[in-house]
C-alpha cells in the first residue's frame, strides 16, 4: 500500500514539473513576442521622426539654393550667357551689378525677358508679379511693355490703405531712395545695355495694366530706350 502511495506521489510531482516547465516557457515566449512588438514600434516611430528630419533638411537646402541661378559672382565657362542684374547705389544712385543670372542662349528674347522679370521678382519684390505682356514694335523700334501687379491677396483693392503685405504702391514706389533704386532695378536688369547680342530697343511699364503714374518712380512712366 505505501508504495503504490509513493509511486502515485513521484506520478504527480513528475506532472507537475512538466506542466510548470511549460508554464514557464509560454510566459517566456509571451514576454519575448511584448519586447518584440514594443522594438518594432520603437523602430518604427524612429523612421517616422527620420523622415521628417530629412524632409526639414530638404526643405532649408531648398531656401538657401540661389533661385533661377542667381549668383553674386559669374562663372567663366558660362560667362557669354550671365546676364547682370542692376541695383543703384544708395548714397550716389549710380547704377551698379548687384548679380548675374545664367540664361540659355537657345531662349527666344521674349523667354529670355520673361526669365529676367521672374528674377527681378522673386530676388528683389518679394514674389510680386512681373509680366512681360508683350513686344511691340514703336516707330521700328521693339519695345517691351511690361506689367507691374499686386499679389494675388490685394487683387481688387483700390484704396491703397487697405493693401496687404509687401506692395508695389505702399513699399516699391515710396520714398526717394526705395523709388530710384525699384526704378534702376527693372529699368537697367531689363534693358541689358551692354548685351551685344539682338535685343529690346526700349521698356514701358505699366501698374496694373495702366500707366504707372507714382511720384517717386517717374521713369517707369516713359519709355526708356537702350540708347
Amino acid at each position: 500500500m505505501i508504495k503504490r502511495l509513493r509511486e502515485v506521489f513521484c506520478f504527480i510531482l513528475f506532472m507537475s514539473v512538466i506542466f510548470t516547465g511549460c508554464s514557464n516557457s509560454s510566459n517566456s515566449l509571451k514576454d519575448e513576442n511584448i519586447a518584440l512588438s514594443k522594438e518594432v514600434s520603437t523602430i518604427k516611430e524612429e523612421n517616422v521622426n527620420l523622415e521628417k528630419t530629412v524632409k526639414d533638411l530638404n526643405d532649408k537646402l531648398s531656401k538657401q539654393e540661389p533661385k533661377n541661378n542667381i549668383a553674386k559672382e559669374p562663372s567663366i565657362k558660362d560667362k557669354s550667357n550671365l546676364y547682370p542684374i542692376y541695383t543703384a547705389d544708395t548714397d550716389t544712385y549710380k547704377k551698379q551689378i548687384d548679380a548675374y543670372i545664367y540664361i540659355p542662349k537657345e531662349l527666344e528674347l521674349k523667354q529670355k525677358l520673361d526669365t529676367l522679370a521672374k528674377a527681378l521678382s522673386e530676388a528683389y519684390f518679394d514674389n510680386l508679379p512681373i509680366q512681360v505682356v508683350n513686344i511691340k514694335d514703336v516707330d521700328n523700334k521693339k519695345i517691351a511693355v511690361i506689367n507691374l501687379d499686386e499679389s494675388s491677396e490685394n487683387q481688387g483693392i483700390s484704396d491703397f490703405s487697405k493693401l496687404k503685405g509687401s506692395t508695389w504702391a505702399t513699399k516699391y514706389f515710396q520714398g526717394s531712395t526705395g523709388g530710384t533704386i525699384t526704378s534702376t532695378q527693372l529699368i537697367e536688369t531689363m534693358l541689358q545695355r551692354d548685351y551685344s547680342g539682338q535685343w529690346i530697343d526700349g521698356v514701358k511699364f505699366l501698374y496694373k495694366n495702366k500707366d504707372c503714374n507714382f511720384q517717386h518712380v517717374p521713369d517707369l512712366c516713359n519709355i526708356n530706350y537702350r540708347k
